[in-house]
């Protein structure tokens, strides 16, 4: 695998080259700067597989750097792999919704970091398979208009505000519990009657009401700035933390009246908006079960019912979050404000005891 590793410390470059020669057979590029990493790819042939890019870096931070390869075609689809520390968990979220495939953590777990440059490495060949059917208009339009297109599949949101891939979504909520975020939630959203749907409709028309639904739950948790996305058979799920969380009874009373109004080819979705879960342990294991508890949740819930008095009385507005304890659910005390940076600023970096810690990765490595 191809790689192209920025970051503008020396030490940590040295530190990851001289890994990764000995975790297995990776063809290592480096550089220093977000600048001198764009002069690299743009305007030539492809030559990564996939990148590291550290988060914390001056003029150009990793998150706008990994925003800019997204914009190359030729990269659209290449896993990217953040270098960040587990405290900043703001910047995750920033790089999650940049294009980010998923994070490594500072300082280095080896045998993660081998574990996911191995999972990005299968997600390189299964994006391609995609990028084959977007590049080829025959493959597409059968993709498109097929009409026993598999409900449990997972569609592609990627262009709408905040949705990310599902693979993707699942390192943002790990990194969450790995970082220990406050009030760390997840919600779940079903289209009761999705499986009717997708029979009766064609795949376009089947993508195009799931679609309206998206830009629907777009909208109404745009005020908690949610990531989401959606992971088959009628389900999305929405991340949340913070001291600002959505209110969901709330949301599913917008999305479900403007759906009524809307026009669809085949039957008007029905949706059902489950309460909140929350993530109780900080685990390996506590990131996928929160997501299993949100669509569990969701599933238990009956579907909204729109009738004539709901209609004249919800109007299409934006779902205002509120602080609000959930079932079981205990408000933790609000973390102090941080202070806010420009886009193309780089994060303060803190980073007590690393450099002894580095140089004695570096010796060890020297001498293993």
């Amino acid at each position: 695998m191809r790689l192209l590793i920025v970051d503008d410390e020396p030490s940590i470059l040295e530190l990851l080259g001289v890994a990764l020669k000995a975790l297995g057979t990776y063809k290592v590029k480096t550089a220093t700067s977000a600048k001198q990493a764009l002069q690299m790819i743009e305007g030539k042939p492809r030559e990564f597989d996939a990148f590291l890019l550290d988060i914390q870096m001056p003029e150009m931070n990793g998150i706008d750097l990994c925003a800019e390869i997204r914009r190359n075609e030729l990269y659209k689809n290449a896993p990217i792999l953040m270098l960040t520390a587990m405290s900043q968990m703001s910047y995750v979220e920033k790089a999650f919704e940049a294009g980010a495939t998923d994070y490594v953590t500072k300082p280095f777990n080896f045998e993660d970091l081998k574990q996911r440059l191995n999972t990005a490495r299968k997600l390189k060949y299964s994006k391609a398979s995609v990028g084959e059917a977007e590049d080829n208009p025959s493959m597409m339009r059968s993709v498109l208009y097929h009409e026993s297109q598999d409900y449990a599949s997972e569609l592609d949101f990627s262009k709408v505000e905040r949705f990310i891939g599902r693979a993707e979504f699942e390192n943002y909520v790990r990194q969450m519990s790995l970082s220990k975020a406050s009030q760390t939630c997840a919600f779940a959203l079903r289209v009761g009657n999705g499986a009717e749907i997708n029979v009766q409709t064609s795949s376009m028309d089947f993508f195009k009401t799931m679609m309206k639904v998206a830009q629907e739950l777009v909208y109404g948790t745009q005020s908690a700035g949610s990531l989401l996305t959606y992971v088959g058979s009628g389900v999305f799920v929405c991340a949340e933390h913070g001291n600002r969380l959505t209110d969901t009874e709330k949301l599913e009373r917008a999305i479900a009246t403007a759906l009524s109004t809307a026009t669809f080819t085949g039957p008007c979705p029905e949706i059902a908006v489950g309460e909140h879960a929350e993530m109780e342990t900080f685990d390996p294991g506590s990131g996928p079960k929160l997501i299993e508890d949100a669509i569990e949740r969701a599933m238990q819930r009956d579907v909204f019912t729109v009738g004539p008095s709901t209609q004249s009385n919800v109007t299409h507005i934006s779902s205002a979050p509120v602080a609000r304890p959930q079932s079981g659910y205990v408000q933790r005390p609000q973390r102090p404000a941080q202070s806010s940076q420009s886009s193309g600023s780089s994060p303060s970096k803190a980073r007590p005891d690393r450099q002894a810690y580095e140089k004695m990765l570096l010796d060890s490595l020297r001498n293993g």
